[in-house]
């Protein structure tokens, strides 16, 4: 038992004199390591070196098909004739036998041969490499677009759970102070008990409130300690970086054009339109353009290549051909050719009425993020002028109850008023940041 005592004195020593380290983090290392880490970024990355290398061997499809090959082959029609060899051997006439074999021929053939084959729509084809790199390259920005914007906000969210902490903190320690007031004043016997008693339930009930918010920033760290790949999400982070002291953005130059010509997903509705007219285009040639076919071959042989005596000079075979081949049923109606061409055709068409709907989305969210950065900037410079105001009621309410002509309900009321304004004044500003990198997003300046 005493050792257990004894190992537990030492571990709270350890503990003691250990500092808990919280790791600094800016919102640059944030943006940064985000990118870096994002299991979806690596495989959009692998994506684009694997469209990469189909861009590079794009003119194989025009290589010829060529094969080589040697074969040896021992051909079955040797034989032994037994029956003479034992007639002989049991003749007590002869003194030796003799045994007749033919022997069989070996030989070796060799080939060369090569094929090709050409249509227009192997010409067309080599577009659709190009193109799909191309998407590939947008879908990549896009994602790390959004993951960029995710974390910023989520970096801003947690600096304003701090600072609404830091306000309802400052309330408490206000509260602490007046409870201790309001204590003196009932051991002199000048307020009764009761007020004592409801000072301390207000105080008790924001000091819940308080560890909520308090397990809320805790929350909130975790999860962005896990977007940008923290090893350990429980290890306390630091942010470095501050709220904003300006919000006073000069936001001319986020215009709607920028906004259309920056959209990714428009960039990418553009790629596939044109990879489906390609795709299409190519279906077309290869179904209704005749085909041209090369061939061409060379097979030297050599017989009984075993025997000098018997040797014979080798010979050669081959062919040379050329094919136009077409598909006639591709004309016929209702073929799989024609009912592809009308399917990419529809596809087509549902590209074109998606992007009418992409540009409408675009305008309505980009003229919501104005107005969502106009209204906050409004509700920024009321919250200001509450709290200036809150602020000289609650003084002079303050100097009033000191001289007992106000109670304290009137006082906390005040205080409260106080720090309302200020959490009002946080989320005016966190929204106000969310709907400007929501801009900065659209019009690619982030």
């Amino acid at each position: 038992m005493g050792k257990k005592i004894g190992a537990l004195i030492i571990m709270g020593i350890v503990l003691a004199v250990t500092p808990l380290c919280a790791k600094d983090l800016s919102l640059n290392t944030a943006v940064t390591q985000a990118l870096n880490k994002s299991a979806q970024i690596l495989t959009k990355t692998l994506d684009i070196q694997s469209a990469q290398i189909a861009e590079g061997g794009k003119y194989s499809t025009f290589y010829p098909t060529v094969g080589a090959g040697v074969t040896t082959s021992r051909s079955n029609e040797g034989s032994v004739d037994y029956a003479t060899y034992f007639s002989e051997l049991l003749n007590p006439t002869i003194s030796t036998a003799t045994m007749t074999y033919t022997d069989p021929d070996t030989t070796l053939t060799g080939y060369v041969s090569a094929s090709f084959s050409f249509n227009p729509a192997m010409i067309t084809s080599l577009q659709t490499t190009a193109l799909d790199l191309e998407s590939k390259k947008i879908s990549l920005e896009q994602a790390k677009s959004a993951l960029a914007l995710q974390v910023k906000k989520l970096y801003y969210g947690v600096l304003v759970q701090e600072a609404a902490v830091k306000v309802q903190q400052d309330n408490i320690d206000y509260m602490n102070e007046t409870l201790e007031n309001t204590r003196t004043s009932y051991a002199n016997g000048d307020i009764p008990e009761l007020k004592v008693l409801q000072l301390e339930s207000q105080l008790s009930s924001q000091k819940v409130s308080i560890e909520k918010s308090q397990m809320g920033v805790t929350s909130q760290k975790r999860t962005l300690a896990f977007l940008i790949g923290e090893d350990d999400i429980t290890e306390p982070l630091t942010l470095t970086d501050s709220l904003p002291t300006r919000f006073d953005e000069d936001i001319t130059e986020y215009t709607l054009d920028k906004a259309l010509q920056n959209s990714k997903e428009l960039q990418s509705t553009a790629i596939n339109k044109e990879l489906l007219e390609v795709q299409s285009k190519a279906l077309w040639q290869s179904s209704y353009i005749p085909s041209l076919s090369l061939s061409a071959s060379y097979m030297p042989t050599a017989t009984d290549i075993t025997d000098f005596d018997t040797y014979e000079d080798p010979y050669d075979a081959g062919s040379i051909s050329a094919t136009i081949a077409l598909t006639v049923s591709n004309f016929l109606p209702g073929s799989s050719a024609k009912t592809n061409i009308k399917k990419l055709d529809i596809s087509k068409a549902q590209l074109v009425s998606g992007e009418r709907s992409i540009r409408n989305n675009i305008v309505l969210t980009y003229n919501a993020n104005i107005e969502a950065i106009k209204q906050a900037k409004r509700q920024i410079e009321l919250s200001d002028k509450n709290i200036s105001l809150s602020q000289k009621s609650f003084d002079l309410t303050s100097l009033s109850y000191e001289n007992g002509d106000t109670t304290f309900s009137d006082l906390q009321s005040a205080q409260l008023s106080v720090s309302n304004a200020k959490l009002s004044l946080l989320q005016s500003q966190y929204a106000y940041l969310s709907a400007l990198l929501d801009l900065e997003d659209q019009c690619s300046f982030n």
